[in-house]
């Protein structure tokens, strides 16, 4: 009987992530994502990959990204607000990061599905139109 609780304890916990997938923006998902980049919440990052990334990508890689970028540009201060762009279904989210010494993007992109498919910080240059 526990097991059966369990597993529809999970299976409602899956619908409602589908469902919220959904029903936020790319705008809002990415925000959603970007935060967990500043608060290094790697777990939370692997658990949105897409089914195909999850098996060639570890929860390592996605350690301390805004880490890594500090250490060249100085602390994160803010980022602005995500331009969304869509091509063959897949949403690209952009926005500029201020760093102490320098301005870089953000790129978080989803696939069709509201799964994620990557998340860059990259030369400011890169996102530009």
């Amino acid at each position: 009987m526990r097991k059966i609780f369990l597993s529809l304890l999970l299976a409602m916990s899956l619908s409602a992530m589908a469902q919220n997938r959904q029903t936020e923006s790319p705008a809002q998902r990415a925000e959603k994502m970007f935060g967990y980049v500043i608060n290094n919440q790697a777990d939370s990052l692997y658990a949105n990959l897409t089914r195909q990334l999850k098996p060639i990508m570890s929860k390592q890689q996605l350690e301390d990204i805004l880490l890594k970028a500090e250490e060249r540009y100085g602390k994160y201060k803010s980022h602005g607000p995500w331009e969304v762009q869509e091509m063959s279904g897949s949403k690209s989210c952009s926005s500029t990061v201020e760093f102490e010494k320098e301005q870089l993007g953000a790129l978080i992109v989803f696939d069709p599905s509201g799964f994620l498919l990557g998340v860059q910080i990259v030369p400011k240059q890169a996102i530009k139109k």
